[in-house]
């Protein structure tokens, strides 16, 4: 079977979906999945009958891997925790995440390593969600002492996805609420992981330098799209995207990995580097790339998609799109299967399948070969894209977001291009900010000046008849 990795992927998601609807217990999956696993032993000889078998293996992987993840160890500090649960902690362990620090408070994710109270102490680990009400200068690898009350996450939200599901997904189950400064206590600096450590310090680094030479406004909007930190972006500049169908602009894709292949590969070529030796190295600065801008998982799914063309190149293979797009998903899912029912998971990935299986279709349907006109062709190749990432996320944004937009085709065949163009000076900016700081204040009024055509194009857009509308 040409694709056997593919098909293998659809029925481990199912197995996922399945358990996560029915009640089943992790120990008679096993069960189950051991007898199919030594029934296959038995029939590899008999290729119909064998691949039946591998297939229900899948299926019980996918059941048993998310049935399992939410089975937490002994030593988790949920553990410790009762449901309403007023005793003051004193929790030991270092700062897990970069802070996001405004200038109303604090927030960062804490990796538990003991919890105290009433004279009584704990070894733990796991997640906290920790929210201070003042700014505070914490970095990440901070050694902390954190005093104070540990309690659920809230389930605000809609009836599909509540905030305690979403940050469940990120294996976070406590939150901690911090008033003062006196309940914290800095025990040691940089105890944790070198390489996320200077992730982290890069991404600070590119963010100062686009803040100090751009405005508030396209400051945030590039943060968005080069970095992926989007709590630059106001409300409304938000939801006017999200009307429009392309708010995916607004986060770091595919795209964006890929600008950094080819301006790596670029300058490694110019310096005359074996091809080999700029493969490897374009791989490594993928891999900080995805780190630096959070490994979200439209960026995590594009730098293994990114990883497996690379290195096709140096065993001299063409690799399959969805093969490459199924490592990508079990890549992901064998981490944190979870993530499966994660919209930003959905759409990442639906949005390529969607544009590799339609996108030929509608270039077949069109013709578009048969234009001579390169402007023309150019423009039915953007119809045909756009028009194939609407139709395979439609649904999913339909029923999450009970949002339709027509003018979605549109829209992105105005907005992408030049969402493209922004990308790419804001690549320039960071690099010229850090080597030619001359050219950074050109590259800046470009930059102010295609942001705010941007923001216009956006506003002229949802403001036609039927552009948008709510279920």
């Amino acid at each position: 079977m040409k694709r056997l990795l593919a098909v293998l992927t659809v029925f481990y998601c199912l197995g996922i979906i399945l358990v996560s609807l029915i009640w089943v217990n992790v120990w008679l999956i096993f069960g189950l999945w051991l007898a199919v696993f030594i029934a296959t032993c038995f029939s590899l000889r008999k290729q119909y009958q064998f691949l039946i078998l591998v297939f229900l293996l899948a299926t019980l992987l996918g059941g048993y891997s998310v049935k399992n993840s939410y089975i937490l160890g002994a030593c988790n500090i949920s553990k410790f925790v009762q449901y309403k649960d007023r005793n003051v902690y004193n929790l030991s362990g270092f700062v897990d995440s970069l802070p996001e620090v405004t200038q109303t408070g604090t927030v960062f994710i804490f990796r538990a390593q003991e919890l105290q109270s009433h004279n009584l102490k704990w070894r733990c680990c796991g997640k906290v969600l920790v929210n201070l009400d003042f700014p505070q200068a914490i970095n990440y690898g901070d050694k902390l002492i954190l005093i104070g009350n540990l309690s659920r996450p809230a389930g605000f939200g809609n009836n599909r996805h509540t905030y305690r599901e979403y940050l469940m997904r990120q294996g976070i189950y406590l939150t901690m609420h911090i008033k003062s400064s006196l309940q914290i206590i800095l025990q040691e600096r940089n105890v944790g992981v070198k390489l996320i450590g200077f992730s982290f310090w890069l991404r600070e680094r590119m963010e100062k330098i686009i803040s100090r030479y751009l405005p508030d406004l396209p400051s945030g909007i590039l943060s968005a799209m080069v970095l992926g930190q989007r709590r630059g972006v106001p409300w409304l500049v938000n939801n006017a995207f999200v009307k429009s169908g392309t708010v995916h602009i607004l986060v770091v894709s595919g795209f964006n990995v890929g600008i950094i292949a080819f301006i790596i590969n670029l300058l490694l070529k110019i310096m005359r580097i074996p091809r080999d030796v700029r493969i490897i190295l374009a791989v490594i600065c993928l891999l900080i790339y995805c780190m630096v801008t959070g490994a979200t998982n439209p960026v995590l799914r594009a730098t293994v998609m990114g990883i497996i063309f690379l290195l096709a190149r140096i065993f001299k293979r063409q690799p399959d799109m969805y093969n490459s797009l199924a490592c990508a998903v079990l890549f992901i899912l064998i981490i944190n299967p979870r993530q499966l029912f994660d919209i930003g998971f959905q759409l990442s990935f639906a949005s390529v399948l969607a544009i590799v299986y339609f996108y030929p279709k509608l270039k077949t349907f069109l013709r578009i070969r048969n234009y001579r006109n390169k402007v023309l062709r150019f423009i039915a190749e953007g119809l045909a894209v756009s028009l194939s990432a609407w139709l395979g996320t439609m649904g999913i944004i339909a029923y999450n977001f009970r949002i339709i937009s027509p003018v979605t085709v549109l829209a992105n065949m105005l907005i992408v291009p030049l969402a493209t163009l922004i990308t790419l000076s804001g690549f320039t900016l960071v690099l010229s900010g850090v080597f030619f700081p001359a050219l950074a204040h050109f590259s800046s009024i470009t930059i102010s000046m295609l942001i705010t055509l941007l923001l216009n194009i956006n506003a002229l857009v949802i403001k036609i008849p039927f552009a948008y509308f709510y279920l």
